[in-house]
């Protein structure tokens, strides 16, 4: 604004002295042409001097401001008024300042070039401040006027475009992270429907993420358990061993299932990874052989319930199964540990394995209750348990998760005459 005020005030100042220099020509011509008047010099001095007039509704209050000489062979003949100047300093170009009846002037002296004619045309500086102040407060006023309401106008447009930022923003500060719940507006600008979307995007990752990390952490607290409790037999034979002979061979037991449990968390870690993974990576893994040591290892378990295993095989097939390694161990150790909870003291648990068309059939069969169709349709649901048996309910959704990614089936039959089998299909037989 002020750099605006500069720059109108100079050029107002640049019309006044451009008026000054007209008008020292206009006298300059006139004084060129006085011989040619039939008239003396008074008469032209009274042509061109007169007074202020008497009404002042004619001329104007400015007009007695201005000065002006008529200087002929270095003779002043003709004046505006008996005002003497005192020069004080040169502009250039025929301007300059001086000093008369106690007020500032801006003077221009415009001399004959073959001649001894000059002109002097003066103008008080004041009055020209005062004109030019008017003038340029008149120019810019209305621009002033204008500022505050232009102000206005602006922060209400700013305000009304950013109004579904503010709106995004507080949507946010209201996501819980327990709880991402996608961001909804009533109204978003085209502009804003990227940053929408891509925050929705990012939000519905981060739950689906964080559901990941609860059901990872949840399917380590269930694996872990089997282990433990195997462990904790362990150490109860090693303490009421009769023998060292005994005592050594709890113990061993006792290393085995601590190796068994460190195994078992990196298979939980390696299944969380798997999740993230869009293929699996595959090996030939000898089932039946898997087979067998899982079921050495958690006899300890069924031995407490006074449970027995069996396992029904044909050993004259090939059992190379192309597989991650880590999944069939996990599978059996569910099923199996599963069975053991829910079957009877005495009874025996079957394990089988059998093969058609290119496929692998696991069967773990129990003779335990049973359970209820209604509840069939729900067993591998996460959390969920049949009956009164203590467990957290993951055993059977974990074997879900690792049957999808196999493209297998899942399902559950009643034994005869009373009991469940659980039935593992999948397509994982080595090409001979």
């Amino acid at each position: 604004m002020m750099i605006g005020l500069l720059f109108a005030n100079h050029e107002v100042e640049e019309l006044f002295d451009a008026r000054l220099a007209q008008q020292a020509r206009l006298l300059l011509t006139l004084s060129k042409n006085i011989e040619k008047f039939d008239t003396d010099l008074h008469a032209i001095s009274s042509l061109l001097i007169n007074d202020a007039p008497t009404d002042s509704s004619l001329g104007h209050k400015y007009e007695s401001k201005i000065f002006y000489q008529i200087w002929i062979d270095g003779e002043l003949r003709i004046a505006s008024d008996s005002l003497k100047l005192t020069q004080q300093e040169e502009d250039g170009f025929g301007y300059g300042y001086a000093i008369g009846d106690h007020y500032h002037w801006r003077t221009f002296t415009l001399k004959q070039l073959s001649g001894d004619i000059n002109i002097v045309v003066a103008e008080r500086s004041d009055v020209r401040s005062e004109i030019s102040n008017q003038i340029v407060f008149q120019t810019l006023f209305p621009e002033l006027l204008a500022w505050p309401i232009l102000a206005f106008l602006v922060w209400a447009a700013v305000g009304f475009g950013l109004e579904p930022l503010q709106q995004l923003a507080k949507q946010i500060r209201k996501i819980s992270p327990t709880k991402l719940e996608p961001v909804k507006l009533s109204y978003v600008p085209e502009e804003l429907s990227p940053v929408k979307k891509a925050l929705n995007g990012l939000l519905a990752e981060i739950d689906v993420l964080m559901a990941r990390e609860k059901r990872w952490i949840a399917d380590a607290a269930h694996e872990l358990r089997t282990p433990l409790s195997i462990l904790k037999v362990h150490a109860e034979n090693a303490a009421l061993a009769e023998d060292d002979q005994e005592r050594n061979q709890s113990l061993k037991q006792l290393t085995m299932g601590v190796d068994r449990s460190t195994r078992i968390v990196s298979q939980l870690l390696a299944l969380a990874r798997l999740e993230h993974q869009n293929q699996i990576v595959k090996d030939k893994v000898d089932v039946l052989a898997v087979t067998r040591s899982i079921i050495a290892e958690i006899l300890p378990l069924a031995w407490k319930r006074n449970v027995e295993i069996s396992l029904d095989v044909d050993d004259c097939l090939p059992w190379c199964c192309h597989v991650e390694p880590n999944h069939i161990e996990i599978l059996l150790q569910n099923l199996i540990s599963n069975a053991i909870k829910f079957s009877p003291q005495g009874t025996v648990i079957r394990v089988v394995w059998a093969q058609s068309e290119n496929q692998v059939e696991l069967k773990v069969i129990d003779v335990g209750k049973g359970v209820s169709k209604e509840e069939k349709q729900r067993l591998s649901e996460r959390f969920f348990r049949s009956g009164e048996v203590e467990g957290a309910g993951l055993g059977l959704s974990i074997v879900k998760n690792i049957v999808d990614k196999y493209q297998g089936a899942l399902s559950f039959e009643d034994s005869l005459p009373h009991g469940l089998t659980v039935q593992v299909k999948l397509s994982i037989l080595a090409v001979k």
